[in-house]
């Protein structure tokens, strides 16, 4: 989205999404550091998966600030239609690299089980992952709530990513106190793979997770339609105004990356009209498309002949 475009309600969104990045980044980095540290001395891979996980969000979070500010650039010479793209980039490669960060874990704690499993310090891991656990849902709360008002892909990726870390604490936890009560019941033996265990349940868990968030962010990078929930509402907005004003019909053509919309769309005329009624409608179309998200960026033509629109959009072929 083009920074011209922005008024006082946008700007006080960007300020206030970069304020929960910043803070979040702040908090994660600092449970990721106590996390690494307390999983050697306990000697827990799952807990090492939560403290891993929150460093590598930390480094990201601090991305997705530098990717809102993007998003709120004006157009320069290098990217003249802005930088809507970079956020499903940048959410394509964090999925990435937590996908690998993932699969690392995973072949650690298979390698536990064939040779033997290891003992751990039930005291040290259950209380920081119950810190963590809790810590984790307040700020999944809060961002969840955060995104939906401000109508944010990349908090609602940040939502998603401290719900994850939420639930690799709740598996450390529950691993915690697994081992406790085999080790109470004299199945010392048993406790020694529990951790490893629960660590690779939950990670074949995860995974199909991060994969459907890197194929949403494929698509949308590869130049795939929006959801067709928002296709619909485009085109029920383009066949009010067919309606209204007496248009033959109306064709509509959208991408969407990350949190911006382009749309493209051609209504087509019965009779020739003055160059000024059509600038009044096209005013009128685009303060609706507009009031549909603020995001989105639109291409209103008229045209009396359609053979020509092939030339400028062969998918419309179709539709002509």
């Amino acid at each position: 989205m083009n920074a011209i475009h922005m008024n006082k309600w946008d700007m006080s969104n960007k300020k206030t999404e970069l304020l929960l990045l910043r803070v979040t980044t702040a908090v994660c980095l600092a449970f990721g550091i106590v996390s690494v540290v307390a999983s050697f001395q306990a000697n827990s891979n799952s807990m090492l998966f939560d403290g891993l996980y929150s460093l590598i969000q930390s480094v990201f979070i601090l991305g997705s600030g530098w990717i809102v500010s993007l998003l709120f650039r004006k157009e320069n010479r290098e990217f003249q239609f802005g930088y809507g793209a970079f956020e499903p980039f940048f959410i394509a490669i964090r999925s990435t690299v937590m996908l690998l960060m993932t699969f690392s874990i995973a072949a650690s704690a298979l390698r536990a089980i064939l040779t033997g499993g290891y003992a751990i310090d039930v005291g040290i891991a259950f209380k920081i992952n119950m810190v963590s656990l809790v810590l984790c849902l307040i700020v999944y709360g809060v961002l969840v709530v955060q995104a939906k008002r401000l109508k944010s892909p990349m908090l609602r990726v940040e939502a998603r990513s401290w719900l994850i870390d939420a639930a690799i604490s709740f598996a450390a936890v529950l691993a915690m106190v697994l081992i406790f009560y085999a080790n109470k019941k004299g199945y010392t033996r048993l406790a020694l793979y529990i951790d490893p265990i629960v660590t690779i349940f939950f990670i074949v868990g995860l995974a199909p997770m991060l994969v459907k968030q890197l194929l949403q962010s494929s698509r949308e990078l590869l130049g795939a339609a929006p959801s067709s929930s928002i296709q619909k509402d485009l085109e029920h907005i383009a066949k009010r105004h067919v309606k209204r004003e007496g248009f033959r019909k109306s064709s509509l053509f959208a991408i969407q990356h990350g949190r911006s919309l382009s749309v493209t769309l051609y209504f087509y005329l019965k009779e020739e009209r003055s160059l000024l009624e059509l600038d009044a409608l096209r005013t009128n179309i685009l303060v609706d498309l507009r009031s549909y998200s603020s995001w989105l960026e639109a291409d209103v033509v008229f045209t009396l002949d359609p053979s020509w629109v092939p030339l400028a959009m062969p998918l419309a072929v179709a539709s002509v």
